[in-house]
């Protein structure tokens, strides 16, 4: 069967955090002559807590009554239901501050799939798209499938020397000065970021977002870790599409309410755009799934009532600094490579100091230990790979374990 020349292009050029992963499937780790339950992973970008026990109560209550099972086997209106739409708006006011309004909420299958409708609804094929480096690996290939001729323009935010993140003072004149050269259509990235969870200042935001409002682009922010910032939220959080029009937020329920597999997500814009976003998602998916949203619904509604929402989220929180904690201790304390301090989400950023495609081959082939190579998060990790410590949130004494073990393999 012929394939289309794109998706033959893809799979020319896979991406290499696919491709490690492959490489530690359980087949394939067993060929080593490893045993795949030893295997230490800090490579996973998911989260490893429990979701909220009130959210899956709302599962039961939908799944065993008879009326409300049928109610969820029917569609949702494209955008979503409107008593879903309202509740999350008031879920992000609550939390952030924010002035959201029911109108300003499409709920999407994920934030995969509302990223790819966003790239749709807001650009043209041969447009530019402004991304970090290094940034989410996941962008580049929707920008691909989205908008096939589309160019992707880079900002260093990293310096690859000193292996720190460049100061808002600076981040903002290469900004000014990029933007100026490139005109970017669409500006991407996340915050906190993956892959290195650190959160960009008020200052670098609010210069974004004013170059973007004078030039009528979209500033598009991923808030995938959003209820994970370990110290005080920046000021744009609470940020709303009546008084940043030209600001996307993207979420979903995969982090914070350990969701990553009960596929919900959701866009925050000005109304223009969620008209936009509905257009192209009934090419796309239609409409969100509708179980989700019920239970979605009546989960927030009463843990808001009741407060438990915050109460989950701040012990969320604070279980993921300490795992952060322990990996920047076990880093240090072993091997003593330039790292960074995590200010939120799941990972940090080491430098190995050689090519880290080839360090992760080897450590994961002679220890058990798999890292994530950085340069398929862009060009400024090629000497660096990435560190989740999110998977062993509720197993932290493996992060210390894995650690041991490079330490005892590099030094032979």
């Amino acid at each position: 069967m012929q394939l289309s020349n794109l998706i033959k292009e893809m799979i020319a050029n896979p991406s290499p955090i696919r491709q490690i992963m492959k490489m530690a499937s359980r087949k394939n780790i067993i060929n080593m002559g490893l045993d795949p339950d030893e295997v230490i992973s800090y490579g996973g970008g998911w989260v490893g807590h429990h979701a909220p026990e009130l959210l899956r109560e709302k599962y039961v209550d939908i799944v065993g009554n008879k009326e409300k099972f049928h109610v969820a086997g029917g569609y949702s209106p494209t955008l979503g239901f409107d008593d879903a739409r309202e509740a999350i708006a008031e879920m992000e006011n609550y939390l952030f501050g924010s002035n959201v309004k029911e109108e300003n909420v499409i709920i999407g299958q994920s934030s995969t799939q509302l990223t790819h409708d966003l790239f749709i609804a807001l650009a043209n094929d041969d447009d530019t798209i402004m991304l970090f480096d290094p940034t989410y690996a996941n962008y580049p290939g929707q920008i691909k499938m989205a908008l096939r001729n589309a160019r992707i323009t880079r900002l260093k935010v990293l310096d690859d020397e000193t292996w720190q993140y460049k100061d808002d003072e600076q981040l903002s004149e290469e900004f000014k000065e990029l933007y100026e050269a490139e005109k970017p259509k669409i500006v991407l990235f996340p915050s906190p970021d993956n892959p290195s969870s650190q959160v960009f200042g008020d200052a670098f935001v609010k210069t974004i977002y004013d170059v973007c409002y004078d030039n009528d682009t979209a500033m598009v922010i991923d808030y995938a870790y959003k209820t994970q910032v370990f110290g005080a939220t920046p000021s744009y959080f609470s940020w709303s599409p009546d008084d940043k029009p030209n600001m996307i937020g993207i979420y979903s329920n995969s982090k914070w309410a350990r969701g990553l597999g009960r596929r919900l997500g959701w866009v925050v814009a000005s109304v223009d755009v969620i008209d936009a976003m509905e257009r192209a998602q009934q090419g796309s998916i239609l409409c969100p799934d509708s179980m989700h949203q019920m239970a979605l619904v009546s989960y927030i509604k009463d843990a808001i009532k009741d407060g438990s929402m915050k109460e989950y989220i701040e012990e969320t929180k604070k279980a993921y600094k300490k795992a952060a904690d322990a990996t920047i201790k076990a880093i240090d304390e072993y091997l003593g490579f330039p790292r960074l301090i995590p200010q939120g989400g799941l990972y940090t950023l080491m430098k190995v100091g050689e090519d880290g495609n080839e360090f992760v081959k080897r450590v994961l082939k002679n220890t058990g230990v798999l890292f994530i190579p950085g340069y398929g998060f862009g060009s400024t990790l090629k000497f660096g790979v990435r560190i989740s410590y999110g998977p062993m949130v509720e197993n932290i004494e493996k992060i210390e374990e894995g650690f041991r073990r490079v330490a005892e393999y590099l030094k032979k």
